[in-house]
């Protein structure tokens, strides 16, 4: 019998694409300084995005195995031997979060176009990808060590690199830069 423990992880870890593609889309709104409200942005961005989010989301599942699996020979190998495991599997996870599911709320691609898409913008822009990875280790172990950041933390990290990756598709030429509408 399965626990209740178990089914709800299951559903966390189903939902952890389309849930990163909706706070996305969220804070994208509140960088443009576009209105709407949070609940009609996020249900719109659930219907448009669901099960691309979704698949996308689902490729982190073995390579978190793999992560969990290299850390769990840390006692008995040490560091030395697992070290460049850990790096690869979380550089493809911060590929994967922060730049595919961007891609999945913000373009309208096939799901493999957009996970190709954002492994190459990701590999090929790697200040920013450095950048991001040092924001999430800093992150990370301000979490570790103030439990109470971790209703911060991560709000902040993702408004932050929203407004970059919003200055990122303008500067190359994805998108159009929004008019400012003018002031009465």
């Amino acid at each position: 019998m399965i626990s209740l423990f178990w089914l709800l992880s299951l559903g966390l870890v189903v939902t952890a694409g389309a849930g990163t593609v909706v706070a996305y889309e969220v804070c994208r709104r509140y960088v443009l300084g576009k209105d709407g409200g949070v609940r009609a942005i996020a249900s719109k961005a659930l219907r448009q995005s669901w099960r691309q989010a979704t698949v996308v989301g689902l490729l982190a599942v073995p390579v978190a195995a793999v992560g969990i699996l290299s850390l769990s020979y840390l006692p008995t190998r040490g560091l030395a031997e697992v070290w460049v495991p850990l790096i690869v599997v979380g550089l493809f996870l911060l590929l994967l979060v922060f730049w595919c599911l961007p891609l999945v709320a913000r373009f309208t691609n096939p799901t493999w176009r957009q996970v190709f898409n954002g492994l190459t913008l990701g590999l090929t822009t790697p200040s920013l990808t450095f950048l991001l990875g040092i924001a999430v280790v800093l992150g990370g172990v301000t979490i570790w060590n103030f439990m109470p950041a971790v209703f911060v933390a991560p709000g902040l990290i993702l408004l932050w690199w929203c407004y970059l990756l919003e200055r990122f598709f303008v500067a190359r030429g994805y998108v159009q830069m929004e008019p400012k509408e003018a002031e009465a």
